[in-house]
């Protein structure tokens, strides 16, 4: 029968504080969490959900409004903290005719991947502080410009409270697009859950011709519905809270 090796005291007591040390190591340096990114929703009950990047825009948003409400169908609108500073009232609006309300950065810079995550941090402050007057709650969602993330962005928005939205599917309506291409693009991509990508508003605050945008949507809306989709915000087509504090549901519970 073999015997069990007895080591030395101080060989034990080596191996113990090694290990020690390992385990604080482990705790001090294990990675941060990110957060969770989203890019489609519940694939059951043929929903998907409308959204519309870097507004609010003058007269594209109240027009894409309009049509949103005489076609009772609400969606997701992703702004822009620059612009909610010149055009707050539009934030306001959204509420008010039932959308749902995320933060897209303060001015659209395509160096936040690069950023730090403090001064990553400092766009998202800003970027909430120009929201706090017209929406009165901080949003649980944040949709990166471009879609490019890194993981100093993912950890900071963990960090806050944020779920980071992506797409399913893009409208191509950022581009020289036609509003036929724009509708083709989404009709062709379409599947229950789909998150679809639009804009009411333009890079960096700009101003753009969003015309073609709001002549296609209103052909979108009713070639979904001939196909038997609804239409839901993304907090009801993903369970991602809305705001703040609220607490998440599962993506395919009733809403």
């Amino acid at each position: 029968m073999e015997h069990p090796v007895r080591l030395p005291r101080h060989r034990v007591a080596l191996l113990l504080a090694a290990a020690l040390v390992g385990v604080i190591a482990t705790s001090c340096f294990a990675p941060a969490a990110e957060a969770e990114h989203l890019s489609y929703g519940c694939r059951d009950g043929h929903r998907v959900a409308l959204t519309f990047d870097d507004g609010p825009n003058p007269p594209y948003t109240e027009e894409i409004l309009t049509i949103l409400v005489a076609h009772r169908v609400t969606a997701t609108f992703f702004v822009e903290g620059q612009a909610v500073e010149t055009h707050h009232e539009l934030v306001t609006r959204e509420l008010e005719d039932g959308m749902a309300v995320g933060l897209h950065s303060y001015g659209h810079s395509q160096d936040l991947p690069l950023m730090t995550r403090a001064e990553f941090g400092r766009d998202l402050q800003r970027a909430e502080k120009a929201l706090a007057a017209p929406l009165g709650y901080t949003p649980g969602l944040y949709r990166a410009p471009y879609g490019h993330m890194s993981r100093n962005m993912l950890v900071e928005l963990r960090a806050r409270g944020y779920i980071s939205i992506g797409w399913e599917v893009d409208s191509t309506d950022w581009s020289s697009a036609s509003a036929d291409q724009v509708v083709s693009s989404v009709l062709d991509q379409v599947q229950p859950g789909s998150i679809i990508l639009m804009h009411d508003g333009g890079v960096g605050g700009g101003n753009p011709d969003r015309s073609n945008t709001v002549a296609s949507l209103p052909r979108i809306i009713d070639g979904l519905r001939s196909r038997g989709y609804a239409f839901a915000t993304v907090p009801e087509l993903t369970g991602a809270p809305g705001e703040h504090g609220e607490a998440r549901r599962p993506a395919c519970s009733a809403n």
